[in-house]
């Protein structure tokens, strides 16, 4: 990102890469990330993770993938329900998916055999399931689920979605009697939020104030505790802090960048232009408004002199 190099980050704070450094575990998102630990921990067990767009429910499931794959489970993803059984195969062991890009019906169900035989563990997720076609999909994993050995189960299933999803998995037969757990993650609170910002900046190498105490309190309220809105709403004030050569992010600078993604409230400027960088045209650096203390004031434990640009650094 083009501002990385102006405050010395390894990598851009809040980019929706799905870094595991980026990953913040809230509380909320943490006694989720629990109850489907335990829920699909087991072999066999399968888990709902409910919740509005934008709160978090897919970066929480690939971390528990990651956290699966590391204990030697097979662990595939799906973005969607749109696929085939062969999309399926395909997630959890790429090298064994069909040929035929369509069918592979009879090759998964032999996979899921041989692994309840083999005693390997494996786990699916399936993301977007309230944008599932009809039932044919949700029947065909949860057929997998009735797949042993010797009373041994091997397949895992989560299942992801909005608040619809619950409408789809009824309309599935006996598969809302099937969730072992139904996990619901809500929008982060005031204080997560300010923990929330604090951390990406920490993960990516960030050492000095960039964000005001208001600066950050605007960013907490119009982000709404979701952290994709927040997100945009962060990585947009620093784009804009760097084309003003503004080494601190205040108040002024969050209403430029909600204005451009129209998050202000109604009756609040659309959109406000971006004003030249402060100084007298010499390269000087804008300053913050005077008195402003910078989000780590805000935060217990906090020292001062995080997310900031190097010193020494030359414009």
């Amino acid at each position: 990102m083009i501002y990385s190099e102006f405050w010395d980050f390894a990598f851009p704070p809040f980019s929706d890469e799905n870094r595991r450094e980026n990953f913040v575990p809230t509380r909320s998102a943490s006694l989720v990330s629990t109850r489907l630990r335990y829920a699909l921990g087991h072999g066999g067990g399968a888990a709902g993770l409910f919740g509005e767009p934008g709160v978090g429910k897919t970066r929480i499931a690939k971390s528990l993938l990651d956290e699966f794959s590391a204990a030697g489970w097979l662990a595939g993803y799906l973005p969607n329900p749109l696929g085939t059984p062969g999309d399926i195969l395909a997630a959890l062991e790429p090298s064994a998916a069909p040929r035929s890009p369509v069918g592979g019906l009879a090759e998964l169900q032999a996979f899921a055999a041989a692994r309840a035989r083999s005693g390997q563990p494996a786990v699916l997720a399936v993301d977007d399931v309230q944008a599932a076609r009809g039932t044919d999909f949700l029947e065909i994993v949860r057929t997998l689920l009735n797949i042993e050995y010797g009373g041994r189960r091997s397949l895992s299933l989560l299942l992801i979605g909005q608040p619809g999803m619950e409408r789809r998995l009824a309309a599935a037969s006996s598969f809302n009697t099937r969730l072992d757990a139904r996990a619901v993650l809500s929008p982060m609170t005031d204080e997560e939020a300010r923990l929330y910002i604090l951390a990406r900046l920490k993960a990516a190498g960030s050492r000095q104030g960039i964000f005001t105490r208001q600066a950050a309190e605007n960013l907490v309220r119009l982000g709404k505790g979701n952290p994709r809105q927040l997100n945009r709403l962060c990585e947009l004030s620093l784009v804009v802090a760097y084309g003003l050569e503004s080494e601190k992010v205040g108040p002024e600078i969050v209403e430029m960048a909600a204005g451009d993604l129209d998050l202000l409230p109604a009756g609040d400027a659309g959109f406000l232009p971006w004003p030249h960088p402060a100084g007298d045209g010499d390269g000087e650096k804008g300053e913050a408004e005077p008195g402003e203390e910078d989000i780590l004031a805000a935060l217990p434990g906090a020292d001062r002199g995080l997310a900031g640009p190097s010193q020494g650094r030359t414009a």
